[in-house]
């Protein structure tokens, strides 16, 4: 007789009590998973966070322009640098210009300067110029929109025009409540100690250096010849000039620290390095330039009209425009 084993299947998952069981293991590892998920991502977004606020930090640290502006730029400096926006990715930055007209201090321009986490700085100029012919002056004559002062130019040592204005003149027959920016050029690029005997140290706020190279002389010479009159001379404008301001009453002083300057950029992995090497090259093309190397081809002069009068019958001023004035009271 053989006996025969039967065996009942029994559906356990059919069962509400084990679907609770499962639901509520489900819900438990939802609920794991989501943790674990915002806990990572809220590390992550810490860590992408305070990473790009280091970066821009150090990037903000290594802010060169300030220095730049010191030896860029004739008779102006970098004022106030005041954040208007910052995020994750970038900051920005308005940052002003500043001219300094005796003992009076002018606003001259205004950049909107955005730094990104990677790549170079935005910079959008705010401040602009008008460019207007004066029959009277027989050239253009710049204008600086923010103030409506006169933007100062130089005139070439190397260079011939077929007009040179001579504006100290009538910069000394302005009434005595007016202090007066006057940009003199040179017939001929004078070494540091020839200018400071010349001209004297009074009234004399900043040095022209000349930077122009055989090459760059010699397409100006080309471009010159195919300009059709005189409205169109080849100056340079003051805003794109290099120079640096005069020191304790003492060329050589301003540029030591103007070729201090030029060594510390250089140094520098930052925006300007490559222009600063050029710069240098263009003073010394065989080795680092020494004060002894410096050569100036013009000076801004500021003062009261009878302050200004010994400028007048200086041999060495070729040319002289009037810039921005300001009333003493």
């Amino acid at each position: 007789m053989s006996e025969k084993n039967t065996t009942d299947e029994i559906d356990f998952t059919s069962k509400s009590s084990f679907q609770n069981v499962m639901n509520k293991a489900k819900r438990k590892q939802t609920v794991k998973y989501f943790i674990i998920t915002t806990i990572t991502t809220i590390f992550l977004l810490a860590v992408i966070y305070i990473g790009s606020q280091q970066i821009l930090e150090k990037r903000r640290s290594d802010d060169d322009s300030g220095n730049y502006s010191l030896i860029h730029g004739a008779n102006t400096h970098q004022g106030s640098a005041s954040p208007s926006d910052s995020n994750l990715f970038s900051y920005t930055q308005e940052i002003t210009y500043e001219k300094q007209i005796g003992d009076r201090v002018i606003l001259w321009d205004t950049d909107s300067v955005t730094t990104p986490l990677f790549g170079k700085r935005r910079i959008n100029e705010n401040g602009s110029e008008t460019k207007i012919f004066s029959e009277r002056e027989k050239r253009y004559v710049n204008f600086n929109q923010l103030n409506g002062e006169r933007e100062i130019e130089f005139y070439f040592p190397q260079l011939t025009y077929p007009y040179l204005p001579n504006e100290i003149t009538a910069a000394t027959e302005l009434g005595n409540n007016k202090i007066v920016e006057v940009a003199l050029s040179f017939k001929k690029p004078l070494t540091l100690h020839e200018a400071s005997k010349i001209l004297g140290t009074d009234n004399v706020n900043w040095l022209w250096v000349d930077t122009s190279t055989d090459a760059q002389v010699k397409e100006y010479k080309k471009e010159a010849l195919m300009k059709e009159n005189e409205r169109h001379a080849i100056t340079q404008g003051g805003g794109y000039a290099y120079g640096f301001e005069v020191l304790d009453s003492d060329f050589e002083i301003g540029g030591q620290y103007f070729l201090n300057i030029i060594k510390t950029l250089s140094l520098e992995d930052g925006n300007y390095q490559n222009k600063v090497k050029k710069l240098a090259n263009s003073i010394n093309d065989e080795s680092s330039p020494k004060v002894s190397d410096i050569r100036i081809s013009g000076a801004v002069v500021t003062g009261t009209p009878k302050e200004l009068e010994r400028f007048n019958n200086i041999d060495i001023i070729r040319a002289s425009l009037i810039g921005a004035t300001v009333d003493i009271y």
